[in-house]
C-alpha cells in the first residue's frame, strides 16, 4: 500500500473516531425499536420534554454501525390545530323588526355548506337570545338554533363579547336570524363561515397537586397546579360545579423562575393568556404552546360568590418525529445538549418530501450516554478533559496530515 494510502486511511479512522464522539455531546439516549422502514413515525414521551431546549433543537438520531456514526434526518411534527376556514359571499336582503323583535336575512350565491355565523352590531353592553333558521324559498323556514345567546360586557374590569354563532353544517339558500329586543342593537355587519378547521391532537398531563383558596379581601380564587416535571403546555380546563351563568376576567400565568428567601420560595411569574371564565364557552382555554411545571389561574369574582371549583383538567400538543432511515444500523434519539444548534436538513426545506404518515415505532427507556458509551467501547479516560485534549490532538493530526497532502498534490 503507498504511502499516500496510508495516509487516507489513517484520516479516515480519526475522522470515524471524532463522529463516534458526537453522540457524548447529549446527555440521554433511547434506542429506537423494530425500525423497518425508510420513514417511521416516533412519539415523544413526556419526559424528554424536562430535559430538552423549549425548541427540542437538541434531539438527534444516530445509527451506530461496526465503523461508522451516522445522522438520521427528521422533521418535528407538533400535532396543533389547522385552521381551514372557508369565507362564504353572500348578501343581506332584509333587516326588519317587530315589537319585540329585530330579524336580518342573508341570501347565499348557491347551497354551499356552513357552519358558523359572526354578528357585529354597534352596540357596547348587550345580552341577547338568537334565534336561526333555514329556508330555500323563504316560505317556509326551518329552526337551526333556538334560543343561542350572545352578549357584550364592556366596564373598568371585563372587555368580553361571545357573538359567533356555531351550529352543525347546514345547506340553505337563505337564513334568518331574529334578535330578541325591543331595542336596536345595530347591527352593522356579519360574516358567513365554513369551518372545517382540524383540532389539535393533545395528550393529558397528570397534575402533582391542585390547591384552590378562595381570597375575601382582594376577591379572588387562585388555583395552582403543579405538575412532576416541566411540559409544554397549550391546554386548560376549568371544571366548575355551579349551574348558573357567570363570566369572570381570568389570568392563567406559569413560573418563570423562583428565588429562595428567608420566608420561603417566592415565584416569579409570566403570563400564559387572559380572558373571561364563561358559562357560555365551556371554560376551554387554548394558547401557545410554552414549557411549564408550576401554573397558576387567577379569577377574579367582582362582587360574585366564589364558584365551586372541581379542579382542572391540563393538555399539551402531542410531539412526534418523522424520521428517515438511509442505511442499516442501530439507531438511537438522543437529546439534552443546551449548546446543540436547530439541526437543518434537506426534507424540512422541501414540500411533498416526507409522507404523511409513517409507521411507528417505539423508544427504548432513558439511559444515560455515558452508560451507552461504556457498553460501546470502554472509554480510555474517564475524565472529560482528557477526552478534550485527544479530540484536539486528533483534529490537529488530521490538519497536518491534510496540509502535508495538498503541498505533495
Amino acid at each position: 500500500m503507498s504511502q499516500k494510502a496510508n495516509k487516507l486511511l489513517l484520516i479516515f479512522i480519526l475522522w470515524s473516531t471524532c463522529l463516534s464522539a458526537q453522540m457524548g455531546d447529549y446527555a440521554f439516549k433511547r434506542e429506537i425499536k423494530n425500525n423497518t422502514e425508510q420513514w417511521h413515525q416516533i412519539s415523544l414521551p413526556q419526559t424528554i420534554h424536562e430535559k430538552t431546549k423549549n425548541t427540542l433543537g437538541d434531539i438527534r438520531i444516530y445509527g451506530i454501525t461496526a465503523n461508522d456514526t451516522i445522522e438520521a434526518p427528521y422533521v418535528l411534527n407538533i400535532k396543533s390545530s389547522k385552521s381551514i376556514i372557508n369565507t362564504i359571499d353572500f348578501e343581506v336582503l332584509n333587516q326588519t323588526f317587530t315589537n319585540d323583535q329585530y330579524l336580518y336575512t342573508f341570501k347565499l350565491p348557491n347551497n354551499t355548506p356552513i357552519n358558523e355565523i359572526f354578528l357585529n352590531f354597534d352596540t357596547a353592553n348587550f345580552d341577547y337570545r338568537i334565534k336561526l333558521e333555514g329556508s330555500q324559498n323563504q316560505l317556509e323556514w326551518f329552526a337551526i338554533k333556538d334560543d343561542y345567546r350572545i352578549l357584550a360586557i364592556e366596564n373598568s374590569s371585563t372587555d368580553y363579547r361571545f357573538t359567533t354563532l356555531k351550529f352543525p353544517e347546514a345547506s340553505f339558500l337563505y337564513y334568518r336570524v331574529s334578535v330578541n329586543t325591543t331595542e336596536d342593537p345595530v347591527f352593522t355587519d356579519a360574516k358567513i363561515f365554513e369551518n372545517n378547521s382540524v383540532p389539535a391532537d393533545y395528550e393529558n398531563y397528570k397534575p402533582k397537586s391542585i390547591n384552590i383558596e378562595h381570597h375575601k379581601k382582594t376577591k379572588e380564587t387562585i388555583i395552582t397546579i403543579d405538575l412532576d416535571k416541566a411540559l409544554p403546555v397549550s391546554y386548560l380546563h376549568i371544571k366548575v360545579k355551579n349551574d348558573i351563568e357567570y363570566l369572570r376576567p381570568t389570568t392563567i400565568s406559569y413560573v418563570l423562575d423562583s428565588v429562595k428567601t428567608e420566608k420561603g420560595w417566592h415565584y416569579n411569574y409570566r403570563n400564559l393568556a387572559s380572558s373571561v371564565l364563561s358559562s357560555l364557552e365551556g371554560n376551554e382555554f387554548t394558547f401557545f404552546s410554552e414549557k411549564a411545571k408550576k401554573i397558576k389561574i387567577t379569577i377574579n369574582n367582582q362582587d360574585n360568590a366564589p364558584l365551586d371549583i372541581d379542579g382542572a383538567t391540563i393538555k399539551g400538543f402531542k410531539h412526534e418525529l418523522i424520521a428517515r432511515f438511509d442505511k442499516p444500523a442501530s439507531y438511537y434519539v438522543v437529546y439534552g445538549n443546551p449548546a446543540a444548534l436547530q439541526p437543518v436538513y434537506d426534507i424540512n426545506t422541501m414540500a411533498n418530501v416526507v409522507p404523511e404518515t409513517a409507521k411507528a415505532v417505539t423508544l427504548g427507556k432513558e439511559l444515560s450516554i455515558d452508560g451507552f458509551e461504556e457498553e460501546v467501547t470502554k472509554p480510555l479516560f474517564e475524565d472529560k478533559k482528557w477526552l478534550w485534549g485527544i479530540m484536539i490532538l486528533i483534529i490537529g493530526i488530521i490538519l497536518w496530515f491534510t496540509v502535508g497532502m495538498i503541498k505533495k498534490a
